[in-house]
């Protein structure tokens, strides 16, 4: 009991550490200097939504025409009061009301996720068994959040960092559990040849010492773990060798990634890309065009803000300027077809039909595949003359290529309630996707050089320590001249039936396929020796089996998988410690590491039911799995640690 209580202490105090609890300053990677991540609203963008008065359905309908007008794709704010007001009215009962404000939300912001689950919310309301209606829209919600690049990047950021510390803090539990099994026999061996031979006295004098070089070079917790793990190399098992090993890469690249990941987020670069979205994909304003102004003072060549740029001013109606952006983004790429495209939207308003053909073709050509370039190939072609039979080509075309796009501008330029016809619906505006915003993160965050040099740059980074040189390799250089060391030397080992330090270890095909000599004498053999000798033996073997028996059961109340490391079932313990710790950061970070930029306006409720429910199943059946394993060894028919 006490030994377990023991080792309850030390894995929480560790994981404690680890966090930053017990620290003034946060250790890596929970440090908050590298996770501050933030996208904060233009300052001329009002988030104030209860402020907000009501808006009549003849508003709504103004509304969106005048977002179709500007030939924007998603009006956030409009997009989040709609969704507030659909909460409202299922707040008050008014079902009928909540999917109204909500089919609205979605046709004002189309790509964005929120109005989706809002409006599955407000059906369910409505009635939860029309579950073929729920469900779809559930279903599109999660989808539009993997398309959406603001949401997508958050997404994806809060899984890795919950990943990533969920894998490192298994491993702190996997090395302290591999320094209480083996350090008795380290310490236990350093005892025995003291009392033998006192030549070798400056030998162990030297492992003595070696134990306290992680505070003599101020190792953060993690490398000291490992550190000692690697100097266990010749007492631990051939399956913990493995995943020793596969701690030195998982402690190199994590933090790694993890920094430079967090560094890149708080960033120009990164922050450019998002003001790039929402200059293509949502209402922007000054700000973010000032934004964009001052990136490409440092940045003149850089076409897709150059494309950007050209988006917003001519949906400003500043076509001069336009095509000037336009201009320049072909010029620095020249495969650039969406600028192609968008400077023959620019021509055709200027009444520059031939040029804006041109262009067409030209955008065409690059990617024949894009319904879009057709499309307002089509446009340009009508306005030279209705009888032409390319005119009707280039829609079917078009049509061809992409239906949903070309129904949807059809629709929108012959609705009945337009009293003029507006540019912005006449032709489609090509915007840069998430995926081009998501490839271009990745190439600035790589960088040119490119990702094989990044992953030989995580070994000679600086590691979070005081030391000046480069750990990673030194540590690669103990590791393999522990190997040798332990080839060459035979160390100690306990036996798992009893628990002597012995070097004499007999194989089998049974369960009991590694015991020590007394063992295998005394219970395979079924050797007649003295009775007293064999119940001291018995008494052993029941007093150790109900010890590890009670360890691996005890702390496995407190972490999940626990039970399986002290039993060598390494892979089995890791995976289901690994699980453990993903649900405990889950709600630890409940709303990510990286804060969202979106005002939350609807309640979490039904996500803390199932990711509570989850975890508590995940608990309920890995503790009951372990608890049905039986003690791994039995003498004479009694089961050690039963009672």
């Amino acid at each position: 009991m006490k030994k377990a209580i023991f080792i309850l202490i030390i894995l929480i105090l560790s994981l404690l550490y680890y966090i930053g609890v017990l620290t003034k300053k946060e250790t890596l990677p929970f440090s908050k200097e590298f996770f501050s991540v933030e996208s904060p609203a233009s300052a001329d963008r009002v988030w104030d939504l209860k402020k907000s008065a009501s808006l009549s359905q003849k508003e709504l309908d103004q509304l969106f025409q005048l977002k179709l007008d500007k030939g924007i794709q998603n009006v956030p704010i409009l997009s989040f009061y709609l969704i507030r007001e659909s909460e409202r009215a299922r707040g008050k009962g008014d079902s009928d009301q909540a999917v109204r404000m909500a089919t609205y939300s979605i046709k004002i912001s189309p790509d964005l996720p929120q109005p989706y689950f809002e409006l599955a919310r407000a059906l369910w309301h409505q009635n939860p068994f029309q579950l073929h209606k729920i469900l779809p829209e559930a279903l599109k919600g999660e989808v539009v959040q993997f398309r959406h690049y603001p949401s997508s990047l958050r997404l994806f950021y809060n899984m890795f960092y919950i990943l990533s510390n969920a894998i490192l803090m298994t491993f702190i539990i996997f090395g302290i559990v591999v320094m209480i099994k083996y350090f008795p026999l380290y310490f236990y061996d350093i005892r025995k040849n003291l009392t033998q031979e006192i030549s070798r006295l400056l030998i162990n004098s030297l492992k003595i010492f070696i134990l306290f070089i992680p505070f003599f070079f101020r190792l953060d917790m993690l490398w000291a773990i490992f550190f000692w793990s690697v100097l266990l190399w010749g007492y631990v098992s051939k399956r913990e060798k493995q995943f020793i090993l596969v701690f030195l890469i998982v402690l190199v690249y994590l933090p790694f990634f993890l920094r430079s990941s967090s560094f890149f987020l708080d960033g120009a670069s990164s922050d450019i890309i998002l003001e790039m979205n929402q200059s293509n994909h949502e209402d922007w304003g000054r700000a973010t065009e000032e934004k964009l102004r001052t990136w490409l003072g440092t940045h003149p060549d850089d076409p897709e803000v150059l494309f950007s740029l050209g988006l917003a001013e001519k949906r400003q109606g500043h076509y001069s300027e336009a095509e000037e952006f336009y201009r320049r983004a072909i010029h620095v790429d020249p495969k650039f077809s969406e600028a192609f495209s968008n400077l023959g939207n620019v021509y055709l308003a200027q009444k520059q039909t031939s040029s804006a053909i041109a262009s067409y073709q030209q955008a065409a050509e690059i990617n024949p595949n894009r319904g879009a370039y057709y499309y307002n190939l089509y446009r340009a072609y009508s306005q030279e003359t209705f009888l032409s039979g390319k005119t009707d080509r280039a829609f079917q075309r078009a049509r061809q290529l992409d239906p949903r796009l070309i129904d949807y501008y059809s629709m929108i330029v012959d609705s009945p309630t337009l009293s003029r016809l507006n540019l912005n619906r006449l032709v489609i505006d090509d915007v840069l996707i998430p995926q081009r915003l998501w490839k271009r993160f990745m190439d600035q965050f790589i960088g040119k050089e490119g990702f094989l040099f990044r992953l030989f740059k995580a070994w000679f980074e600086k590691i979070p320590s005081r030391i000046p040189f480069l750990a990673p390799i030194l540590f690669l250089g103990f590791l393999i001249g522990m190997a040798r060391y332990g080839r060459t030397k035979r160390f100690l080992t306990r036996c798992p039936m009893c628990g002597s330090p012995t070097y004499r270890f007999y194989l089998g095909t049974s369960d009991q396929e590694f015991i020590c000599f007394n063992c295998y004498r005394i219970f395979i053999q079924k050797e007649k020796l003295h009775p007293k000798i064999v119940e001291k033996k018995s008494l052993q073997v029941r007093q150790f089996q109900k010890q590890n028996y009670f360890i691996s059961r005890f702390l496995s109340f407190f972490f999940v998988g626990f039970g399986y490391l002290w039993r060598e079932q390494v892979i089995k313990g890791l995976l289901f410690l690994l699980i453990f710790f993903i649900f405990i950061l889950r709600f630890l970070y409940w709303n990510g590491a990286m804060p969202s930029p979106l005002p939350q306006l609807f309640s979490t409720l039904w996500s803390w039911i199932f990711w509570g429910g989850l975890s508590i199943i995940f608990y309920i059946f890995s503790v009951r799995k372990f608890y049905r394993l039986k003690p791994k060894f039995e003498t004479e028919g009694e089961r050690p640690g039963a009672h």
